[in-house]
């Protein structure tokens, strides 16, 4: 009887310890892929401490070459030469995230923004303009390079009172058909202002977006991965 009791005990031992085994391997592995999850929400960071754009950056095919600069770490937009867009990502990106800091050296109109899910073929895209002299920032969805092209407001933002040669912070969330724009002056003190629906341009990759004024981008992050696999809408209070 007495062995039989042991023996009983062991096995209940037995199964007390697999259990925990299992468990403990049940939490690393959870750790494992909720680190590599947080390491892919900002796979792209770029800010650029470097003399070039390189290789993860092209141009669109509007504008001049000149007109792009990396400058004490800050890829910068002069206004010359017309409208242009530096573009990072690929044709299937899709509901992804982007955001970066973005000063405006002068406060005049029509500096440009940034712009989502680009269709490289037409120049067809989203685009966050910011406008200091009307002090609002409007959602756009356009056909063509030039955003004056088919150009449809999807949403405004007002009042918008930068200050000159200051950095403020922007993220544009796509989700499906939601485009979320988020601002504040870090990305750890941002709300949204526009909510929106639209599937006119469903992937794409992303633009820094100048248009006839200057215009200086740094800290840009890519948050494509982190949304495919968790459907999140990113920090900050609504």
């Amino acid at each position: 009887m007495s062995s039989f009791r042991f023996g009983k005990r062991n096995i209940v031992s037995h199964n007390e310890r697999s259990n925990l085994y299992n468990l403990l391997i049940c939490v690393i592995c959870s750790i494992i892929c909720l680190l590599a999850f947080t390491s892919m929400s900002y796979s792209f960071l770029d800010n650029f401490e470097r003399k070039d754009f390189g290789d993860d950056w092209r141009k669109s095919p509007s504008g001049q070459d000149v007109a792009w600069t990396i400058e004490k770490g800050i890829a910068a937009f002069s206004g010359v030469g017309g409208h242009s867009q530096m573009m990072t990502g690929k044709s299937d990106w899709k509901d992804y995230a982007v955001e970066c800091d973005i000063k405006l050296p002068t406060l005049q109109e029509w500096p440009g923004g940034i712009r989502t899910h680009i269709d490289e073929d037409t120049g067809g895209h989203y685009a966050v303009w910011f406008y200091p002299v009307q002090k609002n920032i409007k959602l756009y969805s356009g056909t063509a390079w030039d955003i004056n092209t088919g150009i449809v407001t999807l949403g405004e933002f007002k009042p918008f009172d930068p200050e000159a040669d200051t950095f403020f912070h922007v993220k544009v969330v796509h989700s499906g058909k939601s485009i979320e724009v988020w601002l504040g002056d870090n990305k750890d003190n941002i709300k949204k202002i526009i909510d929106a629906s639209d599937d006119s341009f469903k992937s794409g990759p992303f633009a820094l977006d100048g248009w006839d004024k200057p215009i200086h981008f740094d800290n840009v992050p890519d948050n494509r991965f982190w949304y495919s696999a968790f459907s999140g809408r990113g920090s900050g209070s609504s």
